[in-house]
Formats: C-alpha cells, sequence, structure tokens
C-alpha cells in the first residue's frame, strides 16, 4: 500500500502504463484533493473511478487540518494532502516534485518517485529490459521532468 501525489498517477494515465503500479503496490490511496486535480479531465475522472471501484485505488480525506495547513504554505493541496495522509498512515508517499520530496523527508516519511519504482520492478525482474525501455522512451517523450542521467541510472 502506498500513498500517491498527482504527478505519477497523471503521467502513467497520460503514457497508458497505470498498470505498472500494479507490480509495484497493493493499493494505492490517494487525498480527496489529489483525485479532484486529477479528475479535472473527464478521461482520468472515468479511469480513477473505475479503478476505485476495483478496489485498487482509495480516495482518503485527511484528518490532520493543522500539519495540512502548514505545509499548503509551502506547497500546493494535492502534495501537502498526499504529505499528510502518508504521514497519518505511516505509509510510503509516491512523489516526483523536489520540493514536496524535501518537506517529505523532513517528516520521516519514506518517500519513492516514479522513476525509483521503475527501477525497483527492473531490478526484481518484474518488468523486462525491453519494457524498462519502452518506459522510459514514453516518460521522455510525456511531460514529465526526469534527467537522462537519473534515467541512465535504471537500467545499471
Amino acid at each position: 500500500m502506498i500513498v500517491s501525489d498527482s504527478t505519477a498517477i497523471i503521467t502513467l494515465i497520460n503514457i497508458n502504463e497505470f498498470e505498472l503500479l500494479k507490480f509495484f503496490a497493493s493499493k494505492i490511496i490517494i487525498p480527496t484533493e489529489v483525485y479532484r486535480e486529477i479528475s479535472i479531465q473527464k478521461d482520468a475522472k472515468i479511469f480513477l473511478d473505475r479503478e476505485t471501484k476495483a478496489n485498487f485505488l482509495e480516495v482518503v480525506s485527511g484528518d490532520n487540518n493543522l500539519l495540512f495547513d502548514e505545509l499548503h504554505i509551502l506547497l500546493d493541496r494535492g502534495e501537502s494532502a498526499a504529505i499528510v495522509l502518508a504521514a497519518e498512515k505511516n505509509i510510503p508517499l509516491l512523489i516526483d516534485e523536489k520540493k514536496g520530496r524535501r518537506v517529505a523527508r523532513n517528516l520521516g516519511i519514506e518517500i519513492v518517485g516514479l522513476i525509483g519504482i521503475i527501477r525497483f520492478l527492473y531490478r526484481r525482474k518484474e518488468i523486462s529490459r525491453e519494457r524498462t525501455k519502452i518506459l522510459l522512451e514514453k516518460l521522455d517523450a510525456s511531460n514529465f521532468r526526469v534527467s537522462k542521467k537519473l534515467m541512465a541510472l535504471v537500467l545499471e
């Protein structure tokens, strides 16, 4: 089980690779704020609702409004809510934005990024080298920002 911010989910939906997360986690939990961010796009909303109905995705509201308000000074609503939820549930957080990662680490939250998930799955032989290359090419062609150096590390 893992809490997710919106970036990885949006990216995987856009490159038609959301199923990758099913190799990594038994369930993805997103805060209501992340659901709202993603579901602005009609197709993404349909996708999220389908995954929720299939019990792979769960939409939850966090309870720590004080922490949310403090984080929201620095971060957007989705990032803030995802960090709060990961802290409350004491489970890892899927987040790729640098500032959000730094804040989550400072709160003692275990974090992972999309590239880290791909590398993990490749090293565990859950996905092949060829499939990994295809995923990295799709990410590179999308709006997902990651350095070529970091992408190269995945296949080492």
